[in-house]
């Protein structure tokens, strides 16, 4: 996609969805320095290195911890975006698009306990329209936020209770990569570099474990 490079180095968190509505999926990334920015319709030519950026460098988004992409509201594209705030606020905002955040919605008011949400991944486990929220939290516990909307966090699911593996989980994302054509699909990348697929994840467990990358 690139070579390496100094600037990506900045990038502080990133996820991708179909802001633009081609039916094909965007990279958005929140730079260090709070600038958040858009690269639309990624394929295999690459990304468009100016991309569109969504708001200038400022403070604000310096505090936007983390960032997913969803389907939360009624667009049958990913155009929804869960942030999660360095002081435990949960912001959902729907209908975004390339330049605009769309419309904001407060899913938690700031708090201690979502300071602990570690990662978070969104897909169809539920098998509903509307999307669910997971988080990872720093005890390794791993809950589910079952039908997410504009209105709150979805009924709570849990999957794991805390645990010492779940804390080695450094990258969580999902996908749709089986015969089913669900986005739920979830990839963990260990600390050690050991990659492993959940294959048909579902509301309340965890799909068939399959190893993507050894180690050793």
């Amino acid at each position: 996609m690139l070579p390496k490079n100094s600037t990506w180095q900045k990038a502080k968190t990133i996820t991708a969805g179909d802001f633009t509505g081609s039916n094909r999926f965007d990279l958005m990334v929140r730079w260090v320095d709070g600038e958040v920015t858009l690269y639309g319709d990624i394929g295999t030519k690459g990304l468009d290195r100016a991309g569109t950026q969504m708001i200038k460098p400022n403070d604000l988004w310096k505090n936007a911890t983390q960032i997913v992409a969803g389907r939360f509201n009624t667009s049958q594209y990913v155009t929804d975006l869960v942030v999660r705030w360095a002081d435990g606020e949960v912001t959902l905002y729907t209908n975004v698009s390339a330049g605009t955040f769309g419309q904001e919605h407060k899913l938690k008011d700031k708090n201690d306990t979502w300071r602990d949400a570690t990662l978070l991944t969104s897909g169809e486990f539920s098998g509903n329209q509307k999307w669910d929220l997971m988080v990872r939290w720093t005890d390794g516990e791993l809950d589910n936020y079952v039908g997410t909307t504009i209105s709150g966090l979805g009924t709570e699911q849990r999957i794991l209770n805390p645990n010492g593996l779940w804390t080695h989980d450094t990258v969580m994302t999902t996908g749709d990569f089986t015969g089913n054509h669900r986005t739920d699909d979830l990839v963990i990348r260990w600390s050690d570099g050991e990659t492993t697929m959940y294959m048909d994840t579902g509301a309340a467990h965890l799909g068939s474990e399959e190893t993507l990358v050894h180690v050793g």
